[in-house]
């Protein structure tokens, strides 16, 4: 079995062929996250699937945003065999019920490092995936600053 090492230590365990799922909001820094979970799925030799939601209220269409999604995903090598899909709604609820739909194993997330200010809602998604999602979720600090 799989696991996923975390400074040194076996933090995760993954089954054989189980789905990790790679949410992206096409923000700076989703090359960067699309770069990093591909490997993790990779290395753990799973099947990957990218995940967009679109906003309700968002005026992108689902074609453009997949167009947009696949062309990200031309550029990391490591996704060439990735299943991407594109969905519109809540983020947390679009990612939730994909999880239990397709029984995904692991949820990798990005979080970016943001000022004092700035963080109003920032990690709502992260928070709100973490503490109701039913298996392992796994957060990328993006950005390069820890």
């Amino acid at each position: 079995m799989p696991v996923i090492p975390v400074k040194g230590k076996e933090v995760l365990q993954v089954k054989e062929k189980d789905l990790i799922l790679l949410c992206l909001d096409m923000e700076e820094g989703s090359e960067e996250l699309l770069r990093r979970g591909a490997l993790y799925a990779k290395r753990l030799n799973q099947p990957l699937s990218l995940l967009y939601v679109l906003l309700s209220s968002g005026i992108q269409d689902e074609v453009s945003a997949l167009k947009s999604l696949e062309e990200l995903a031309v550029r990391v090598p490591e996704a060439a065999d990735a299943t991407a899909v594109v969905r519109r709604g809540c983020v947390e609820e679009e990612i939730l019920d994909y999880v239990r739909e397709e029984s995904v194993e692991l949820v990798i997330l990005g979080h970016r490092h943001k000022a004092k200010r700035e963080r109003v809602h920032v990690g709502s998604t992260v928070g709100t995936v973490i503490s109701l999602a039913p298996g392992a979720v796994l957060v990328l600090a993006l950005g390069g600053k820890v």
